[in-house]
């Protein structure tokens, strides 16, 4: 009997079979960190508006950027030596429901940034920070089958505890996003070593 759903399932887990979505995803990251932490040293004035005027549109166009240079590295990198996968483009439910998410992932964190900083308990925000990013990495590794994800789920977890210990207020969330984005460039990293060993160029030429 075929498994249909597991073959459903196969573009998602080839797509991310060459460690490239986490290189990119942890450069994201690192980068949105780094701002944060550039953004909140700076002094209160001219500078400082200027700096929170175009960094927040920057940092959204820094995500479409990562899409668009993760197919253009795999059609360059990955396609050659493994063949071909199209990514199934997400329908106009997936994407209404995905803006809903992340409406209502903003919204929650906001409220918890919020009502944290009045009751003076930014020494929780990074712990509650690691559990929901520990929680991403596991769906996703259960719904793309990818269970190296699980690995990097303990880091979330670990780094939201310990940031969380260190009592560094508000600047552990944003260096929490820049060590496990280079966490996440390692994970990658490595796994693009392992798929370029596995699969030299010219195996499907």
């Amino acid at each position: 009997m075929m498994d249909l759903g597991e073959i459903e399932r196969r573009p998602a887990k080839y797509w991310n079979a060459d460690g490239l979505p986490e290189v990119m995803m942890g450069l994201v990251w690192v980068l949105w960190g780094t701002a944060w932490l550039v953004g909140e040293s700076l002094p209160h004035g001219t500078a400082w508006n200027i700096y929170w005027m175009f960094t927040p549109a920057l940092l959204a166009l820094s995500g479409v950027a990562s899409v668009w240079a993760t197919k253009k590295l795999k059609a360059r990198i990955t396609f050659p030596r493994g063949g071909y996968v199209e990514w199934k483009a997400p329908t106009r439910t997936q994407r209404v429901i995905g803006a809903m998410i992340a409406m209502v992932t903003a919204a929650l964190l906001a409220a918890l940034v919020v009502r944290a900083r009045a009751q003076g308990t930014e020494r929780v925000a990074p712990a509650v920070f690691g559990v929901l990013l520990s929680l991403g990495f596991v769906i996703a590794s259960l719904t793309q089958r990818a269970p190296h994800m699980l690995a990097l789920a303990g880091v979330a977890l670990a780094l939201g505890l310990a940031f969380g210990a260190l009592d560094l207020g508000w600047q552990s969330m944003n260096w929490m996003m820049v060590v496990l984005g280079l966490a996440t460039i390692l994970s990658g990293s490595l796994r693009l070593g392992m798929f370029l060993k596995r699969n030299p160029l010219g195996n499907h030429a």
